[in-house]
Order: C-alpha cells, then sequence, then structure tokens
C-alpha cells in the first residue's frame, strides 16, 4: 500500500512531481506516481529518472477526451485493486484522478494556478480536501465550487518549485547552440487543450518571420507541428527531451503563448513576450520586475523582437534576489498531503 499518489497529465506536473518527491521519501512516505502518455509529460519523467506507471492518453476531440477519462479511471481502479489503495492523491487537476479518489474516499490535494481550464476547474473542485494556489488568485476558485476553508495560499508561483530548488545541467547535444549568434526560445500555444481560444496571432508567420532573425529552438507539443516545421528554415529542435532550464544558457529571448515556459524565463530575467495568455500570473511577475511583456500585434511583435535581438544582453534582467522573495509551492504542498494522510 501507498502513502501518496503523484498524478502527472502535463509537463509541468513532472517538474512539480520532481520536486515533492524528495522531500516525501526523506519522511518515509512510500509514494506511487502514474501518468498520462501526452506532450512530454511521460518524456520528462523519464529524463529526470522517476519511475511511473503510465495509465491513460491524450484524448483530442471532445468525444475522445470523454471516453478516454472514462477509460482511464477504470485502469486507476485496476491498479489499486492490485497495490491497494493509498492514502493520499496530489494532483495538478486530472479530472479521471480525482473522480477516481473521490470515489474511492483517498483524500485530495490539488494544486492549481489555471483557473482558465474552466471545464476541469469545474468538474474537479467541489471534491478537492485542499487547493494549493499562489495567493495572487485570492480567494477566487471558490466561484467553482470550493469554499474559502479549503484553499492554502503562497505568495509565489509554481515553476519556483523547481528552479530555485533543483540544478539541472545542461546535455552535450546543446553546444551546438553556442554557434548560433542569436537564439530565441518558442513555444505554440497548446491548440488541443479545452481552453484554447481567441488567439489573435498568426503564430505560424510569426515563427516564420522569428527565423529570418535568428535561430529558433522549437519544442513541439504535438507530432503534426514537425511536419509545418519542415518548410522553414532556421529552426532548431532538440534532438532529445530536454528540460526549459537547461536550454537557459543559450537563448537570448522567448516568444510563447505565456504559459509555463514564458514564466520559467522571465523569472531567469530571460526578455520574454506572450501573444496569448496576459494572466494574473504574467501580470504578478511583470509588476515584480521579471521581464515579460504580452503582445498580440504581430507588426508591433516583431518590431520588439527585433529590438531586442540587437543587444539582447541589455534587455536581461538579474532576478537572483526578486525569486528569492518569491514562495515555493513544495512546503506549503507537503503540509497538506500529512494533513490529509492522517
Amino acid at each position: 500500500m501507498f502513502d501518496v499518489w503523484l498524478d502527472a497529465v502535463t509537463p509541468k506536473d513532472s517538474l512539480l512531481i520532481h520536486s515533492l518527491l524528495p522531500m516525501l521519501q526523506k519522511k518515509g512516505y512510500k509514494t506511487i506516481v502514474t501518468a498520462k502518455k501526452q506532450t512530454q509529460t511521460t518524456d520528462i519523467l523519464e529524463l529526470l529518472k522517476i519511475k511511473y506507471n503510465c495509465v491513460g492518453e491524450y484524448g483530442e476531440t471532445l468525444k475522445e477526451k470523454l471516453i478516454l477519462e472514462q477509460k482511464r479511471t477504470l485502469r486507476f481502479v485496476e491498479l489499486f485493486e492490485k497495490t491497494g489503495l493509498p492514502k493520499v492523491l496530489w494532483t495538478h487537476g486530472d479530472v479521471s484522478a480525482i473522480r477516481t479518489a473521490f470515489g474511492l474516499q483517498i483524500p485530495i490535494v490539488y494544486s492549481n494556478d489555471t483557473p482558465h481550464a474552466v471545464h476541469v476547474a469545474k468538474l474537479v473542485s467541489p471534491l478537492v480536501n485542499w487547493l494549493i494556489a499562489p495567493t495572487v488568485f485570492g480567494t477566487s476558485w471558490s466561484k467553482y465550487g470550493i469554499s474559502k476553508s479549503k484553499m492554502a495560499l503562497y505568495d509565489g508561483v509554481e515553476e519556483i518549485a523547481w528552479l530555485l530548488e533543483t540544478k539541472f545541467g545542461p546535455p552535450r547535444f546543446l553546444e551546438e547552440l553556442t554557434k548560433k549568434k542569436r537564439v530565441v526560445l518558442f513555444r505554440n500555444i497548446e491548440h488541443k487543450a479545452s481552453y484554447y481560444k481567441d488567439v489573435k496571432v498568426n503564430t505560424w508567420l510569426l515563427l516564420r518571420k522569428l527565423s529570418e532573425s535568428a535561430t529558433v529552438i522549437y519544442l513541439p507539443r504535438y507530432k503534426e507541428e514537425e511536419e509545418k516545421l519542415q518548410e522553414m528554415d532556421n529552426i532548431w529542435i532538440p534532438p532529445k527531451p530536454v528540460l526549459t532550464a537547461q536550454l537557459f544558457p543559450y537563448v537570448d529571448l522567448a516568444v510563447g503563448s505565456g504559459g509555463t515556459i514564458c514564466r520559467e524565463t522571465a523569472l531567469m530575467g530571460i526578455p520574454t513576450i506572450s501573444f496569448h495568455f496576459w494572466d494574473i500570473i504574467a501580470k504578478y511577475l511583470k509588476n515584480r520586475g521579471f521581464p515579460i511583456r504580452y503582445s498580440t500585434d504581430l507588426t508591433k511583435t516583431l518590431s520588439l523582437i527585433k529590438k531586442i535581438l540587437v543587444k539582447p544582453g541589455r534587455h536581461r534582467v538579474s532576478t537572483v534576489n526578486m525569486k528569492s522573495k518569491l514562495e515555493s509551492p513544495t512546503p506549503i504542498t507537503i503540509q497538506h498531503i500529512e494533513k490529509c494522510r492522517k
């Protein structure tokens, strides 16, 4: 029987699990990690040498999402019939994991910083024992059916958990990037996600124009993206799975949809442009002096990119002191996992 069940369905979940495991194991807790096969989630677990049980797949259409979530729930039941029920679940909001835990009366610790994923929030928030979220959201989560008394808030962002607590050395195959004059990290929008909407920028045109000014590191989310990239020059796709943190030494500028990777680069002082999300977390980081900006006008975005790439060093920010003032979610998460386990 396991003390703590940790479930990953996104690359960020894998990184958060990597920060939680050492503290849980230090306390002597027996853990089990499950992961959905999707968008680099399992690649990162393998890169971080975390043992996991692959449970479920990622659905693309609404019908596929619904069917595969039901199948994933059944696979969890089958898994725990063999291993015994875990004493507590930690997850970043997977519907099937939370519904399984609720049905089997396993307490749930739910970490989340994406209230824009409305479909998931509505389905799972009323079922959890604790929500771990950044203070900047306040008690806005209560609109999804979770009481304020069940919210544990911290003054920081999730990305601090691995950017401050873990050191990632760059693999040798990244050395070829040192030969490039200008390097831009590009992350496209997750267009198969339930929250995908209102994208005002033609991202493929932006990417094409960007590749005319710099070498672009592109981290694909989906296989079909690679087909479009073959039509472009100056695009560099890592030959093996890589962590964003391993790319930092080579990157002059980051351009993305405004999610995890944009937060990571901004936290590290790398000038960052979001062309989609300008949520409360992005504003929180900007107000604290981190170099993240928002632009949905293609002409203005390209002009800003050109300006930064002339002398990117001028646009970098030393963020060591600023980062040290942000709270990591790891301690408060461990605290509430222990509360639920008793």
